[in-house]
């Protein structure tokens, strides 16, 4: 988890605050871990995003700052979020740190 922490990006310290591990179960030796968050942004900033289209929910348009501007649109074409994979990393890390390796099915 401290790993984790560690790589997670920072904007308002509101992802790195959510991460949290928690113990599945345990069959004979073998225990099961999950590390993750519960804010609903974490997996497009893992993962990332492609490029998508934003339109209003409850209202007619869109408002939002650009360079201290304040703009208005129907509709946004956004150009997609790079991946930031920090927890596939702290991963990583922390299993060659113990001697593991991690394969992918």
């Amino acid at each position: 988890m401290a790993r984790a922490k560690v790589l997670a990006p920072v904007d308002t310290g509101r992802l790195r605050a959510s991460i949290r591990v928690e113990r599945r179960s345990f069959f004979g030796l073998r225990q099961r871990w999950t590390i993750g968050s519960d804010v609903e942004y974490a997996p497009y900033v893992n993962d990332g995003t492609r490029p998508h289209v934003i339109r209003p929910k409850r209202a007619q348009v869109l408002r939002f700052k650009v360079g201290g501007r304040t703009v208005f649109a129907r509709v946004v074409h956004h150009p997609g979020t790079r991946a930031r994979p920090f927890l596939d990393r702290a991963l990583r890390d922390v299993a060659r740190n113990r001697g593991y390796d991690i394969t992918q099915r």
